[in-house]
C-alpha cells in the first residue's frame, strides 16, 4: 500500500543501490545508505501507523454493529432447556419486551410460552423470527408479519439506505381474492391477515405467528411439502433446481425445505404422521436469492392447508412487505418480521462497497512529478554520459591534468 507511491519506490530504489556500493565492491559509494533509507523507514511507519489505526477504528465500529442487541422470538422450553450449548451461549430474555415475562399462547388445545429472545445482530439466521421496536434499526431484511398498527402496516425510514427522508409504508402479506371453495381467503384462518383489520396486540400476533410456524408446531413440516400442491414442485422433486430458494420460519424447516434433502428417517416419520392424519404444517417463505435491488423482490409465503384435505394457498410477496436492513422503524409500537436475508447477503451489504484506499489528487500529482523528475534525470544522465565518452575521445591527449593521457 505505501509503495503505491512513486516517490517512495524512488528512494527505496536509490537507497538500495546506496547499499550495494557502500558495503560491496561492485562499485563505489561514498554516502551511507542510511541516510536515505532511515528517513523512508520512518515515513513509511507513520503511514502504517495511520492506517493501522483508522483499521482499528473499522473493527471496533463493526463490532459494535455485530454485537448490537436485537429480540428474536424462541419458545420457552429451548430457552430454558438444560443442553450445555444454552449455558455456553448464556441466552437470557430481553427484560424490555413485556417485562421480561413469557407470552403464552393457545395453540389448538395446547398453551405455548413463547419468550423475547435477546440476540446479538450477528447471531441472526435465515428463518429467525425478529421483534423490532420504534425508532430502532431494523437488524435484517425482514418480511413483515404484524405490527401495532391498523392491518399490519408499519413505516420506516430508509435515508440510510437510498437517502430518502419521507417515511415509506409497508404492509403485511395478504392473501389473494378467493379462487374457489378451497381457498384459505373464504375460511376464517388465523394463519395470516386476510384483510384491513383494527390494531393487534402483541400476544394476538405472537399467538397467530406461533399457529403457523415452528413455535407452536415443534414437529411441523414445510408447507411446500403438501401433497395436494405437489403441481407446484420441480418435476424431479428436487427443490435445489428451483431458482428461487426456500426459506422456513424455522431453521429445521430451511434444512428439510430449502436444501431439499430430507434424512430417510424424517421421510418415514412424515408418511406415517399423513397416514394417521396428524402432519402439522408450517408457513414457509419462498424467496429470490439475495441481490442489489432495494426497491424490488419477489417472493411467496406458502400457508399451511386449513384441513388435511385442503391445499396451501399461497400468499404474495413485493418489494411493500419487506424491511430492509438499515432502515428505522418510525411511527410503529412494534413489528414482528421472519429473517429472510440476514448478513452479507442482506440488500444493504450487498450494495456496499469495499473501503477504497485512501489515495487523494494531491498523492495522484505527486506521483506524475516524480516520474517526470526520473525521466528527465535518465535523460540528463544519458545526455551528459554520451557528450563525456565523445568529449574523452576527442581531448584525451590534451587533457593530461585530468589523469586521463595516454602519451607516457
Amino acid at each position: 500500500e505505501q509503495f503505491r507511491r512513486n516517490g517512495n519506490i524512488y528512494f527505496l530504489c536509490v537507497g538500495f543501490l546506496m547499499f550495494v556500493g557502500y558495503y560491496s565492491n561492485l562499485f563505489y559509494s561514498s554516502v551511507n545508505p542510511w541516510t536515505t533509507l532511515g528517513p523512508l523507514a520512518v515515513v513509511v511507519s507513520v503511514s502504517l501507523a495511520q492506517e493501522g489505526y483508522t483499521d482499528l477504528r473499522r473493527h471496533v465500529s463493526d463490532k459494535t454493529t455485530n454485537n448490537y442487541p436485537c429480540v428474536v422470538l424462541r419458545r420457552a422450553a429451548d430457552l430454558d432447556s438444560t443442553d450445555r450449548k444454552n449455558k455456553r451461549k448464556n441466552r437470557k430474555r430481553d427484560p424490555k419486551v413485556n417485562k421480561g415475562n413469557d407470552l403464552e399462547v393457545r395453540v389448538g388445545t395446547d398453551v405455548v410460552p413463547i419468550a423475547f429472545e435477546s440476540v446479538n445482530r450477528k447471531n441472526i439466521f435465515t428463518g429467525d423470527i425478529v421483534f423490532v421496536r420504534n425508532r430502532e434499526m431494523i437488524p435484517a431484511d425482514l418480511i413483515l408479519l404484524a405490527s401495532a398498527n391498523n392491518g399490519g402496516n408499519a413505516y420506516v425510514e430508509t435515508s440510510s439506505i437510498d437517502g430518502e427522508t419521507n417515511l415509506k409504508l409497508r404492509n403485511s402479506p395478504h392473501l389473494p381474492p378467493s379462487q374457489g371453495p378451497d381457498s384459505l381467503a373464504t375460511t376464517s384462518c388465523d394463519s395470516l391477515l386476510d384483510g384491513d383489520s383494527g390494531p393487534e396486540s402483541l400476544k394476538d400476533a405472537v399467538q397467530r405467528i406461533a399457529n403457523m410456524s415452528l413455535l407452536g408446531h415443534v414437529d411441523g413440516v414445510g408447507a411446500v411439502l403438501n401433497p395436494k400442491n405437489a403441481d407446484e414442485l420441480p418435476k424431479d422433486g428436487n427443490l435445489n433446481r428451483r431458482k428461487s430458494f426456500a426459506k422456513s420460519i424455522s431453521s429445521r424447516v430451511i434444512q428439510s425445505v430449502l436444501r431439499g434433502r430430507m434424512r430417510d428417517e424424517s421421510k418415514i416419520a412424515m408418511s406415517a404422521r399423513r397416514e394417521r392424519g396428524d402432519v402439522s404444517y408450517v408457513t414457509t417463505l419462498t424467496s429470490e436469492p439475495p441481490n442489489t435491488h432495494v426497491n424490488n423482490y419477489s417472493g411467496k409465503l406458502t400457508l399451511p392447508p386449513h384441513s388435511a384435505d385442503s391445499r396451501s394457498e399461497n400468499a404474495p410477496l413485493g418489494a411493500e412487505n419487506v424491511l430492509l436492513r438499515g432502515a428505522v422503524l418510525r411511527n410503529t409500537e412494534w413489528v414482528v418480521g421472519v429473517a429472510c436475508f440476514t448478513g452479507a447477503d442482506t440488500k444493504l451489504v450487498m450494495n456496499s462497497v469495499a473501503t477504497p484506499s485512501k489515495f487523494s489528487q494531491v498523492d495522484i500529482l505527486i506521483n506524475r512529478f516524480v516520474l517526470l523528475v526520473l525521466v528527465i534525470m535518465i535523460a540528463s544522465v544519458g545526455t551528459l554520459g554520451v557528450l563525456a565518452t565523445v568529449l574523452n575521445e576527442k581531448k584525451i591527449d590534451t587533457l593530461w591534468y585530468a589523469g586521463i593521457s595516454t602519451d607516457p
